[in-house]
């Protein structure tokens, strides 16, 4: 029995040191910077350069929309902020989840946006879920969904 469980042991110890060693809350703390980047970016009104963040097989899930690959969510981005001349975007991360391979991440948060329109007088809010993949050993946006949580107008 004695021989069973060091047998045991040592196949546990020999797994985990072949297991990526993950600081999890320094890949915390690099998808939260992603994200505050790509805020920046927003307010910057840099299309490109939100693109970037991207990876080339992305998905950006909007309202009935679905562009898929940094081309098409490039053309949609670029789209929305010319509808949206004034938009002001803002968001905090509420969590993130990194996967234990270290190579997955999700973060969770909310966000508003005001000035929307053309005119700047719309304005919505809602939460999101972002999907990071490394790439090369740089976390990329694999996929990004924003749901509005305003309430529904009533038409009269």
């Amino acid at each position: 029995m004695k021989k069973v469980i060091f047998l045991g042991l040592i196949i546990s110890l020999v797994i985990g040191s072949c297991a990526p060693q993950v600081d999890f809350k320094a890949e915390e703390q690099e998808i939260r910077s992603i994200s505050m980047k790509w805020l920046e970016l927003a307010k910057n009104r840099d299309a490109a350069g939100i693109t970037a963040l991207f990876t080339d097989d992305a998905v950006l899930i909007r309202q009935n929309q679905q562009p898929v690959g940094q081309t098409a969510i490039q053309k949609f981005i670029t789209e929305f902020m010319e509808k949206n001349p004034k938009e002001n975007p803002t968001w905090s991360t509420d969590r993130v989840e990194i996967a234990t391979s270290g190579d997955l991440a999700i973060e969770y948060g909310s966000w508003k946006t005001t000035s929307l329109g053309q005119d700047g007088t719309e304005e919505d809010y809602g939460k999101y879920v972002t999907i990071y993949r490394k790439v090369n050993g740089t976390w990329k946006i694999s996929g990004d969904i924003g749901q509005t949580t305003k309430p529904a107008e009533v038409s009269q």
